[in-house]
């Protein structure tokens, strides 16, 4: 099998220099991250296994988090010009009870997606080539990067992880607690109007979940995955939920049976939760998006947050490098438990509360027949209101006693 850096022609004069800082991957964490330091003047190269433009599993799906993130990096008007634009989230619950959420949603192919990310990347100033890390080395003075087929090292001041699922260049030490998700997708088209995403945790799914995210002209992304604690994952045969989903969902049965295309079902890996200590080697890496298990639990949303992870370290090792100081990334970890782990708890809840679908049914009767905690569904995606509004007993009390509500 040809190496892609062999088959790419990896450029000799990449090893020539020492980089301000390489990052390894090119999703919406390292192209956030590398467009941040290439706006402020620093030599970055970026490195991804896969020639653009790829393909990548995922659910498609744009929420406020990262709509948020592509307004600060200015890439929100781009984005908007290609993506299918939706103003209501409906949410299953196992008895087919439906909460709506209103909201500001895009979905996008993550295909074009992280090509318009990598090419704003570009357009600041940094460099991309494709190449596989296989081990990263930290001196005094430097990161050494090796990558398969190339005999020289790459040498990088700092290093931003970016890898996704696949975390083997993390630090040896760094223990893995993260949450895990299988999931599966593919792409279908249909004569159906739906302008609504959903999300649905109907009985012949679970203990899984499922999606159908319009992407406008008729295309649909539609999927299932399933939530897992440890490194085992559960013993369930997706294919066989992606066809239960399709035969008893009403909506995805409509479209299943009116398809005109449909590409075959393409799985992944899922790293939920966030791990804010695994994302520093204690020296010149930082680790962002997936790679720290930056996907929300219970819905598998994760663009926005690893964006916004991106966000932060880039800043950091901007930081550092101004400094001429790398224990400025230090305190990296700490941010990441300030700015960002605290949108994970009501999620988590959500997550648990699933497991016991009559309760649930219970619940989401009373949150559909509550304009309050409809309010609080909808700030705790905008990010404007604590998880704690909706996903708590204490919170739904009023709701759950017909004489207070």
């Amino acid at each position: 099998m040809t190496d892609p850096a062999l088959a790419a022609g990896f450029n000799p004069t990449l090893v020539e220099r020492t980089w301000d800082a390489v990052v390894i991957g090119a999703g919406p964490a390292g192209c956030t991250a590398a467009r941040r330091l290439a706006q402020q003047g620093r030599a970055i190269l970026v490195l991804d296994r896969h020639a653009f433009p790829r393909d990548k599993v995922c659910g498609d799906g744009l929420i406020p988090d990262a709509i948020e993130s592509l307004r600060r990096g200015g890439l929100l008007e781009t984005v908007e010009r290609e993506a299918f634009h939706s103003d209501a989230l409906a949410v299953y619950s196992p008895g087919a009870v439906r909460v709506d959420v209103a909201g500001r949603f895009l979905t996008l192919r993550r295909q074009r997606l992280d090509k318009l990310l990598l090419d704003a990347a570009l357009d600041a100033g940094a460099r991309f080539h494709t190449a596989t890390a296989t081990a990263t080395r930290s001196t005094a003075e430097c990161v050494e990067l090796h990558l398969r087929g190339v005999p020289d090292a790459v040498r990088a001041q700092y290093v931003v992880l970016a890898t996704g699922a696949d975390t083997r260049l993390r630090s040896q030490g760094a223990r893995d607690r993260a949450a895990g998700a299988l999931a599966l997708r593919c792409y279908v088209k249909a004569p159906v109007d739906l302008r609504e995403l959903i999300i649905s945790f109907d009985r012949a799914v679970l203990p899984g979940y499922a999606w159908i995210f319009p992407l406008g002209a008729g295309w649909f992304n539609m999927g299932c995955g399933v939530f897992h604690r440890g490194r085992r994952a559960p013993r369930i045969n997706l294919r066989h939920t992606f066809t239960a989903f399709t035969d008893h969902f009403p909506t995805a049965r409509e479209i299943w049976r009116n398809r005109s295309e449909a590409t075959p079902l393409a799985g992944a890996r899922l790293r939920c939760g966030l791990e804010p200590e695994a994302s520093y080697d204690g020296r010149r890496t930082v680790a962002v998006g997936e790679t720290i298990a930056a996907t929300f639990p219970f819905t598998g949303e994760g663009i926005g947050k690893a964006m916004e992870t991106g966000e932060i370290a880039g800043d950091r090792v901007d930081l550092a490098l101004r400094r001429k100081d790398p224990g400025v990334l230090a305190d990296y970890p700490e941010r990441l438990l300030r700015q960002v782990a605290p949108r994970y708890e009501g999620y988590r809840v959500a997550e648990r509360w699933i497991r016991w679908p009559r309760l649930t049914d219970f619940v989401a009767a009373r949150v559909a027949h509550s304009r309050r905690l409809q309010r609080a569904a909808a700030g705790v995606l905008s990010e404007s209101a604590d998880p704690r509004q909706i996903f708590s007993a204490r919170a739904l009390m009023p709701a759950l006693l017909p004489w207070r509500s």
